[in-house]
């Protein structure tokens, strides 16, 4: 297999091996480096030099990398991840990936030799190249939310299907001027939902009125997207938030303004929680199966370490976005009164 790897790439079997058992010795270009370890990928070839190495004396811990460890939407996957993990006997260690990213001392501490088995990394933010890089040539790794065509393997759900969803949602209501809020620019998750809503937007013939406005993950993030909103020129009739916590924000500053939702501003978002049905006003939602992607990370990544292949990448399609219709979507309102444009 190695060798079937080393002629597709290019390059010699010593290469080859090299490379994928992370020599630091070894002096190829960072083409021909990416060159070899996509074509072993792409080939389900895993030399799991790290795995082999342990073997006989693993840890029994694996990492998980999480953004935003605040943010109730992060609860399921991590849930889903370590409840797989304790099934395999794993214990869990937890780290934000903005302290591991900013803070190079605490990336070498947490992947320092013998202390974990292998790592799941939670992607689609953007900015976590140096993470990933990082993590990667330590120990195994597995992506969440990540689809960029990296060598490392990669679980995700279905984000252009939740933001079609929720779009069609809005369209059958009567809607034809919807927003779309987007995450920050250069997010593979955002960019993904952003998709599905043009999509849902061309099927009915409203693809020339598509808008998308970029906010951050935040519920504060939110507030300054309503805030922008008020000194528009036109208003849509509804919103689609990519995240449930930006659209917590939403709903408060639109409540502020004071805009009536959902009689004068429909608003869906994507990802349920527990905490949107008890907003003031109770969010309809887009539910995506977040446990059911935790606990494939970990899967994914136990048969890694423990050298069960070919590794794939995982899309989960099963089982599907789901609308979670609650109070705060509606039919369009009258156009003749703007509140946001007469208070603004």
């Amino acid at each position: 297999m190695l060798r079937d790897v080393a002629r597709e790439a290019g390059v010699s079997p010593a290469i080859a091996s090299r490379v994928l058992n992370v020599d630091p010795t070894v002096r190829v270009r960072e083409e021909t480096r990416q060159r070899v370890q996509a074509v072993a990928k792409e080939m389900g070839y895993v030399p799991h030099s790290v795995a082999r190495s342990l073997r006989g004396a693993r840890t029994g811990a694996i990492g998980l990398v999480m953004h935003e460890l605040e943010s109730p939407i992060n609860v399921d996957v991590l849930a889903g991840a370590q409840s797989r993990c304790a099934q395999a006997g794993y214990v869990t260690l937890l780290a934000e990936a903005e302290q591991l990213a900013e803070d190079h001392s605490q990336l070498s501490a947490f992947l320092a030799r013998g202390r974990l088995d292998g790592v799941i990394l939670h992607s689609g933010y953007g900015h976590e190249d140096r993470l990933v890089e990082a993590i990667s040539r330590s120990v195994p790794a597995v992506l969440v939310n990540s689809d960029d065509g990296r060598a490392v393997p990669t679980v995700r759900v279905d984000d252009a299907a939740a933001a079609a969803l929720a779009t069609e949602h809005l369209l059958e209501l009567g809607h034809r001027e919807i927003a779309f809020l987007a995450g920050p620019k250069g997010s593979q998750t955002s960019d993904r939902r952003e998709s599905g809503y043009r999509d849902a937007l061309t099927r009915h013939g409203c693809a020339g009125s598509a808008r998308v406005m970029h906010a951050g993950w935040s519920a504060d993030s939110g507030v300054a997207a309503v805030q922008k909103l008020r000194h528009a020129a036109t208003l849509p009739t509804a919103l689609v938030v990519a995240n449930a916590v930006t659209a917590s924000g939403v709903l408060s500053a639109l409540r502020d303004a004071p805009v009536a939702v959902p009689d004068e501003i429909s608003v869906v978002t994507i990802h349920d929680s527990w905490f949107l049905a008890h907003l003031a006003v109770a969010l309809t939602a887009v539910r995506l199966p977040l446990q059911d992607l935790g606990a494939a990370a970990a899967t994914l990544l136990i048969d890694t370490i423990d050298g069960r292949g070919p590794v794939q990448d995982v899309f989960i399609t099963e089982p599907a976005p789901e609308l979670m219709l609650r109070n705060s979507t509606g039919r369009p309102r009258d156009r003749t009164r703007d509140p946001l444009i007469d208070q603004a």
